[in-house]
């Protein structure tokens, strides 16, 4: 159970958005679309310490655990009516490419790993997305020409002699605007950076919370999207 989410749920929403401050809104709203501390620093003009004293006050304000919370109390509004002042997300998960179509959100999946690909496939069919799935970058081209893709799931280390993921996130970019998820074993800060530095607009650890890469999906589309349509 997810502390001060599903207990809360009736709740009203916009009430307890109004415990924030304009820039406590502010941060939520950059928080809520994956950028990272320095990052919302940077775009309001403060410090790294301010902007954790506010993501902190924040948590605590809205009852809330974690930017998975976060991110799904910032949905309901957008189902229930209801301006928080700080965005709403997609309500369910419909394709961006498609000009306000709901046709189920394409995921395009780079993984090396057979076990891993059957896990991310299954669960991700079952919440709704329609995925793709490639052992390497061999089949890129191949599956950006089928079709239009939302968001893509890179893996970094696809074996000797193949495209890194860094390598594929460049070639996304010239192709697509669609997000672009890292899913690695790497997790040294230097690692991620490199990431988000060669296109990502987000990056996951392995092993991952799939609430988490869904609230992280949510997340990067909320940033693209004006992009994308």
């Amino acid at each position: 159970m997810i502390s001060g989410f599903h207990s809360n749920f009736h709740v009203d929403i916009s009430a307890r958005f109004d415990l924030l401050t304009p820039r406590q809104r502010e941060v939520c709203k950059l928080m809520a679309t994956g950028l990272m501390n320095k990052q919302i620093a940077d775009r309001l003009g403060t410090s790294v310490n301010t902007v954790k004293t506010h993501r902190a006050e924040i948590f605590r304000r809205l009852g809330l655990s974690s930017m998975v919370d976060l991110v799904r109390l910032m949905d309901l509004p957008s189902t229930q009516g209801v301006d928080t002042g700080a965005g709403g997300g997609p309500e369910g998960v419909p394709s961006t490419h498609s000009g306000g179509s709901t046709g189920p959100l394409r995921v395009l999946v780079v993984e090396d790993n057979p076990i891993l690909q059957e896990v991310m496939v299954t669960l991700l069919t079952e919440r709704g997305y329609a995925v793709t799935v490639l052992a390497d970058g061999q089949g890129l081209d191949q599956a950006l020409a089928a079709g239009p893709v939302d968001v893509a799931l890179l893996d970094i280390q696809l074996g000797e002699g193949q495209e890194d993921g860094y390598t594929l996130a460049a070639r996304l970019r010239l192709r697509c605007p669609c997000g672009i998820i890292m899913t690695t074993a790497l997790g040294e800060r230097e690692d991620r950076i490199r990431g988000l530095d060669e296109g990502a607009d987000a990056y996951l650890v392995k092993p991952i919370d799939f609430d988490e890469l869904e609230a992280v999906i949510r997340s990067v589309l909320r940033r693209i999207r004006p992009i994308m349509t």
